[in-house]
Order: C-alpha cells, then sequence, then structure tokens
C-alpha cells in the first residue's frame, strides 16, 4: 500500500512538467517527466518481485530522467532549427537595407507591427512610394493604418532629400591646458647693442 502511494505521489509530481512552465526548456521537462514516472514504475517494479522499493525508485527516477531528457533535448533543437529557420525566411523576404514596397508594408501591419517601427523601417531603408488609388483601397483594406499610408504619400519619388557627401575637412582641434599648468610668456629678445664710433677732425 505504501508503496502504491509513493508511486502515485511521483507520477503525479510529474503533472506541472506536462503543462510546461515559463522559461523551462522541453529538456529540462522531459528531464522531469522521465524521473518522476520512471521513479514510480521502478518502485512498483521493485516491490513486486520482492525488491526494495526504494532501490527500485532510485533507478528507476535516474534511467527515466536520462531518457526523458534526450527526448526533450531533441525538441529543443527541433525548435531551434525552426525559429531559425523562421529568421532566415525573413530576411530573404526583406533583406537589410532593401527599400519596402506596398507588399512589405501590408505583411508588417498584418503581423501587427506597431506604426512607428514601420515607419522607422520606411526611414531607415530610404523606401520611397509612388501610390495609385488602387493601392490605397488595397492597404485600407489589408488594415494598414492612416498613420503609415500618409507616411507612404509623404515619400513620393524625388521629395526626399539627396544626401550630400562631403569631403572630410582639416579642422585642427588644440587640446586645451589642464586647470594646473601656467603658461608665462616669453619675454621678447633685447634689442642689439648699439655701437659707438669714434671721429677724429683736423682743423688746419
Amino acid at each position: 500500500m505504501r508503496v502504491r502511494m509513493l508511486a502515485g505521489f511521483l507520477v503525479v509530481s510529474a503533472a506541472p512538467f506536462t503543462t510546461g512552465c515559463a522559461g523551462m526548456s522541453k529538456t529540462a521537462q522531459g528531464a522531469g517527466i522521465g524521473g518522476a514516472v520512471g521513479a514510480g514504475t521502478g518502485a512498483l517494479i521493485g516491490k513486486a518481485t520482492n525488491g526494495k522499493a526504494g532501490q527500485g525508485a532510485l533507478i528507476g527516477g535516474l534511467i527515466g530522467a536520462g531518457v526523458g531528457g534526450l527526448v526533450g533535448n531533441e525538441e529543443d533543437q527541433r525548435d531551434k532549427r525552426a525559429m531559425e529557420q523562421q529568421v532566415r525566411d525573413a530576411e530573404a523576404r526583406n533583406p537589410a537595407n532593401q527599400p519596402m514596397n506596398v507588399d512589405d508594408v501590408i505583411r508588417m501591419a498584418q503581423e501587427r507591427q506597431p506604426d512607428q517601427i514601420i515607419i522607422n523601417q520606411m526611414r531607415t531603408t530610404n523606401s520611397t512610394f509612388n501610390l495609385t488609388t488602387e493601392d490605397l483601397s488595397r492597404l485600407n483594406s489589408s488594415g494598414v493604418s492612416v498613420a503609415v499610408m500618409t507616411e507612404m504619400q509623404n515619400r513620393r519619388p524625388g521629395s526626399l532629400p539627396r544626401a550630400v557627401h562631403l569631403p572630410p575637412s582639416r579642422t585642427v582641434i588644440y587640446q586645451s591646458a589642464p586647470p594646473d599648468v601656467v603658461y608665462v610668456p616669453v619675454p621678447p629678445p633685447p634689442p642689439p647693442p648699439q655701437s659707438f664710433g669714434v671721429g677724429v677732425s683736423i682743423r688746419r
């Protein structure tokens, strides 16, 4: 009776792992489920074979945790590969610094991206739009906000300022002296010594 209660408790304790906890990987979930179920099964087997239920629970728990961890790790790796593929697909649809078009704006709006994010993406990629009446109707029916459509109308070809690349300046920056240093001006050099001549006059 005691062994059955122990096995039932261990199986019930695995229930939180089956639903998953926030921030818990599938590796940890698998290890927890396998450990709890393995411990309960090992206790029952140990008792049924006239062995020690505690040892059976320990051995079953270790084996179950190991097997469950391997299965959960495989699930984690599969999820990681799927996420990396989603990132690659997103980059392929809209490479970095690639100008946006109407379809890109509709896709971001349907992904419920905030308006400011869509507008900033237009600005950073220097995207321009020449919207027609049909384009505006399509954008409106696709759920694009008025703010985004207004930004697209303001970004007509030729309406954006052109970037001017200036040559590098040759401004010389002088570093100021430390506050504890006092510069004393150098006095001007003394004037050259005056020469005195001796003249002799002869009167007749």
